[in-house]
């Protein structure tokens, strides 16, 4: 069972998932069949596995719980007492950010190259964090991926709203839209 703002549960869905507990020295251990509970601010690796990720709600107990599944991409897992509940998830970029070059040399390839993402589903409160925005939903399907232009959302079912970091301004993105929150 999740402690809200102290731990979280993981359940392995598919493929391989990898995770850091915080303080850990030792890189990335799989993650074991069956739930397991983790402290928030450990570190999750999805590229090649999907993960349930189920949280508790403030409140008298018993817990409201949130479950969300993830895939694609590595974050840490970050819910603070003040948050109301949010779940935020932010998005480690895989890539160093000099692959993007100068931006008087960036070509539109460059521009679009990834170097970080997430894919998740989710109903509760969960928000993905790239560099240049961060995603807000409450049960849709969507992704962000980080970019040497900005941050890019993809809702694919729902509605997310996106807070845009360089221009402090929020977008609401609707299934079948997206959004790209500009690096410069």
């Amino acid at each position: 069972m999740p402690t809200f703002a102290k731990t979280v549960v993981l359940t392995p869905i598919s493929g391989k998932v990898l995770i850091r507990l915080p303080g850990g020295r030792h890189g990335f251990a799989a993650l074991n069949y069956g739930p397991t509970t983790v402290p928030v601010g450990t570190m999750v690796d999805t590229t090649a596995g999907r993960v349930r990720l189920t949280s508790a709600d403030p409140g008298p107990p018993p817990a409201k719980l949130q479950t969300g599944q993830f895939f694609r991409g590595i974050f840490r897992i970050e819910q603070s007492r003040t948050a109301g509940g949010l779940v935020n998830l932010v998005i480690r970029d895989n890539l160093r950010r000099s692959v993007c070059g100068t931006s008087a040399a960036r070509s539109a390839a460059v521009n679009r190259r990834v170097l970080g993402l997430l894919r998740g589903t989710a109903k509760g409160r969960f928000r993905t964090a790239g560099r240049f925005a961060a995603a807000t939903v409450r049960g849709t399907d969507w992704g962000v991926r980080d970019r040497c232009d900005g941050t890019l959302t993809v809702v694919r079912r729902g509605v997310v709203v996106v807070r845009d970091f360089r221009l402090h301004k929020t977008v609401t993105v609707r299934a079948g839209q997206t959004y790209l929150a500009k690096a410069s």
